[in-house]
C-alpha cells in the first residue's frame, strides 16, 4: 500500500459517502467513459496514441461539482489494465479529489489517469484503493506538444477538460477505489477485481467500443 493511502482515506471519506447513495451501473460509466475520450480525441488537445499504446493502465473519470463538499469533489468512472492481449474489461471505481481541476466550483470535470507503470498499476490492484498525489504526477503530453519525444517516461499522466477547457495543474490529488456493489451486479458475487483484468470474465458488450476509443 502507498505510505499516504491512510491520508487519502481520511480526507476523502465524505464525497466517498455520497457517492454511496448515487452510483450508475457499470453500463452507464462505460458510456461516459467513451463520451469523456472522445471528447479528448475530437479536440485540438488530443491524447497522442503513443500514450494509450505504452499505458499500463488507465481510468477514466466524471467528477461532480465541488459545490457537493467544500474543497472536494466525488465521481465515478472505470479502470482497465492493458496487457499483451490489449485492454481488459472494465473495473467500476469511485474518485474523491480535494481541489482537483483547473477552478474551484467546476460543476463538472472529466480526468484521464495513465498509469505508466507495472507499479503504479499494483498499487491500485493490490488494495483496491488508489491515492495520487500531485507529486506523483504530470500533466500529460498533447498531440501538438514538442516535447512529447525523449526524456524519461514519469509513472503517471493526466489529462483534464472542465466545462470545455482543456489542461490544468492537479492540485492537491486526487484519490479513488473500486465501486464494489457495481462490480459484483456485473460479474458475479465471486469474482475478484484481479479476475476482470486479468481477463478471466467475459467482457460486457460495450467494451469493444471503449477499446477502439483509445486505440
Amino acid at each position: 500500500m502507498q505510505p499516504n493511502t491512510q491520508l487519502w482515506k481520511s480526507v476523502f471519506i465524505v464525497p466517498l459517502l455520497f457517492l454511496a447513495a448515487c452510483t450508475n451501473s457499470l453500463s452507464t460509466r462505460m458510456g461516459e467513459s467513451v463520451s469523456i475520450v472522445r471528447g479528448f480525441q475530437s479536440s485540438e488537445h488530443a491524447i497522442p496514441a503513443a500514450v494509450f499504446e505504452n499505458a499500463k493502465g488507465v481510468a477514466i473519470l466524471r467528477e461532480g461539482s465541488a459545490a457537493l463538499v467544500i474543497g472536494g469533489s466525488g465521481g465515478q468512472g472505470v479502470f482497465m489494465k492493458r496487457s499483451d492481449r490489449g485492454w481488459s474489461a472494465p473495473v467500476a471505481i469511485n474518485t474523491a479529489g480535494a481541489s482537483v481541476g483547473l477552478q474551484a466550483g467546476a460543476q463538472s470535470r472529466d480526468i484521464v489517469i495513465v498509469m505508466n507503470t507495472a507499479e503504479e498499476v499494483a498499487n491500485f490492484l493490490d488494495d483496491g484503493v488508489y491515492g495520487l498525489a500531485e507529486a506523483s504526477a504530470v500533466a500529460g503530453p498533447a498531440k501538438t506538444d514538442p516535447k512529447n519525444a525523449g526524456g524519461p517516461v514519469p509513472a503517471t499522466y493526466y489529462y483534464l477538460r472542465s466545462e470545455g477547457l482543456f489542461g490544468g495543474l492537479l492540485v492537491g490529488g486526487v484519490y479513488f477505489s473500486t465501486a464494489d456493489k457495481e462490480n459484483r451486479e456485473q460479474y458475479g458475487p465471486d469474482v475478484t477485481v484481479g479476475d476482470i483484468t486479468g481477463g478471466n470474465v467475459k467482457a460486457p458488450a460495450g467494451s469493444e467500443v471503449l477499446w477502439k476509443a483509445m486505440n
